[in-house]
């Protein structure tokens, strides 16, 4: 899956792929598009899964970025299932796969070891870390705690440094509003450092109309952002456009994004 697809991203936060990405090519690309974790079908216990992702979301709040995948058997690799037992190999593959998205450290936890691939870039710190360890079975719920235990020796080794690259994908919502009413503008953002500030222009042709600005929020494709807009009584009905700009922590920037803003 080399191109996002915002139909996609809906299905993935559905839980639909997650259960019928099996006969995907890569099931992992799928699950890691929107989300930080993957993990194997059938799921290890809930408990588990949600140590590890908490422990990736302790990597966030430190400013690093990370995506996990556990890997049990080589049906979860779809229709690679060559890959299987070759973290590194699937590493590289997954990598590639969540390229237009993600490059950052990505780890990969199979029965026969650890891998990590960071877009063509140096990993050395993180496998100086994964080196040292080693997995605990080959079971779902042990592959996962593994995987739990790793993250917490690569935070605590601070070997998840990698330069962000990729701009935030923004996805506005068409919206329509009333005069002198206020209206909420809503959009999602994908971004892999999940932190960005957005700002959004209203125009009616060419003429500006407002300017407005977001704080640095949490940005995850399922919790949109939204401004309000106080829609002046003088305003004329027909279309506007609202257009969106998000940036990242590093200062990446997406190109403006726009969608229609009707006013009755």
């Amino acid at each position: 899956m080399r191109f996002l697809v915002p139909a996609l991203i809906a299905a993935a936060l559905l839980g639909v792929v997650a259960g019928a990405a099996r006969a995907d090519g890569d099931p992992a690309s799928d699950v890691l598009y929107v989300q930080d974790v993957f993990v194997p079908y059938p799921p290890p216990p809930k408990a588990t899964v949600a140590a590890l992702k908490r422990n990736v979301a302790v990597a966030f709040a430190k400013g690093y970025r990370l995506k996990v995948a556990v890997i049990a058997s080589s049906t979860d690799l779809g229709a690679v299932p060559e890959l299987f037992n070759k973290p590194k190999a699937y590493g590289k593959f997954l990598g590639q796969e969540l390229g237009p998205i993600f490059v950052g450290p990505l780890v990969i936890v199979m029965p026969a070891g650890f891998g990590v691939y960071d877009g063509g870039r140096s990993t050395a710190a993180e496998e100086r870390v994964l080196s040292g360890l080693a997995v605990s079975g080959s079971s779902a719920d042990e592959l996962t705690r593994s995987a739990t235990v790793a993250v917490q020796k690569l935070i605590a080794a601070r070997a998840l440094r990698s330069k962000d690259i990729r701009p935030p994908q923004v996805y506005p919502q068409p919206t329509t509003g009333r005069r002198g009413t206020t209206v909420r503008l809503k959009w999602s953002v994908l971004d892999d450092s999940e932190r960005t500030k957005d700002v959004v222009r209203i125009s009616a042709g060419k003429a500006l109309k407002a300017v407005l600005r977001t704080r640095l929020q949490t940005a995850i494709y399922s919790r949109p952002h939204s401004v309000q807009w106080l829609i002046p009584q003088s305003l004329k009905r027909g279309t506007l456009r609202y257009c969106v700009v998000a940036m990242d922590p590093t200062g990446n920037k997406n190109p403006s994004v726009c969608t229609q803003l009707r006013v009755t």
